[in-house]
């Protein structure tokens, strides 16, 4: 059985993220605050698949079975309502994420993991003092992550063991 994911962000970072967890079977929820964001991620999203095809990395999957499994979220909570893992790609900026996190752990449920795609903030400063920071870590893709299968796992201080697992 497969897990939805929430990808929070959907610029580069994000789109990629998103295709890494479609092609892997996942139904993949897309959100992002600006207008339009996610609709345009989706159209990139689609253009890239049929050159990710023939050069075999969708994992056997057509195009269109990838794309099936991402949808658009209207606002974050769709985006989280039933997700076990939530993959953020915002901007790199301390108090960006930190309002972010803050939002993300209110809403989402308490044994979604929260992931950050940062590449150079600790979690350990926008996670602190949140109720469920646990479950907070930096999971951070070597660029892109759809063809490059290699993520960098860095925990905060108050990361579960089982998480970074």
């Amino acid at each position: 059985m497969t897990s939805k994911i929430a990808i929070v962000g959907t610029g580069l970072v994000g789109r990629a993220w998103a295709i890494v967890f479609a092609r892997a079977g996942h139904p993949v929820s897309i959100f992002d605050p600006l207008d339009g964001a996610s609709q345009k991620a989706l159209g990139l999203i689609e253009a890239n698949l049929p050159d990710l095809a023939t050069a075999n990395l969708l994992r056997g999957d057509t195009p269109a079975a990838v794309l099936a499994r991402i949808t658009r979220a209207d606002t974050l909570e769709q985006a989280l309502a039933g997700a076990v893992h939530c993959q953020e790609s915002a901007p790199e900026r301390v108090e960006v994420k930190a309002a972010l996190y803050k939002e993300l752990d209110s809403i989402a449920a308490p044994e979604t993991v929260l992931a950050s795609s940062t590449s150079g903030i600790p979690a350990s400063k926008f996670t602190e003092g949140l109720a469920n920071q646990r479950r907070c870590l930096v999971a951070h893709p070597i660029n892109p992550p759809h063809i490059i299968p290699l993520v960098e796992i860095v925990p905060a201080p108050w990361t579960d063991p089982a998480i970074v697992q």
